[in-house]
């Protein structure tokens, strides 16, 4: 016994269409917005410092230039950058202690203006903690070091 094409039949053909069409334009239908999106938002001031790095390591550092993680630029620009020879002390012979300025060594200050995600205790930029005292990777589109958090300003 042949069955006949009907309205039911006709009806479901066109569900499973639509849901192909539905699923292949999934992308167009769900907007995927590219930008960097930062939850319970604050404006801070970060300060990071990082030791026995060469001079050479943060030439290409300048001021305005965007943080880098994750494969996006970052909401946090340089404000201000201090590089200073890196002071090292030894003992003497005689049991006195001596400080003096390395020649290849420098110390880097760098203050961070940024928007950083916060939820409760907890601040985050660009996947890395935000807390006083935690290692932070200083990262630009061309300089890469790593760091401590030395002081947080909140805006």
């Amino acid at each position: 016994m042949k069955k006949k094409w009907n309205w039911i039949d006709t009806t479901i053909t066109i569900i499973i269409l639509l849901a192909v069409i539905v699923f292949l334009n999934r992308g167009k239908i769900i907007k995927k917005s590219k930008d960097v999106v930062t939850a319970g938002g604050k404006n801070i001031v970060i300060t990071v410092e990082a030791s026995e790095l060469t001079e050479e390591m943060v030439t290409d550092l300048k001021i305005g230039d965007q943080l880098f993680s994750q494969n996006n630029l970052q909401k946090g620009f340089v404000e201000e950058i201090n590089i200073d020879p890196k002071v090292k002390s030894i003992v003497g012979e005689d049991g006195k202690m001596a400080t003096y300025e390395d020649a290849e060594e420098v110390t880097v200050t760098v203050k961070i203006k940024a928007e950083v995600a916060s939820s409760g205790p907890y601040m985050d930029l660009g996947g890395q903690e935000i807390k006083v005292g935690l290692p932070m990777i200083m990262k630009t589109t061309t300089v890469e070091f790593p760091g401590t958090i030395k002081h947080i300003e909140v805006k």
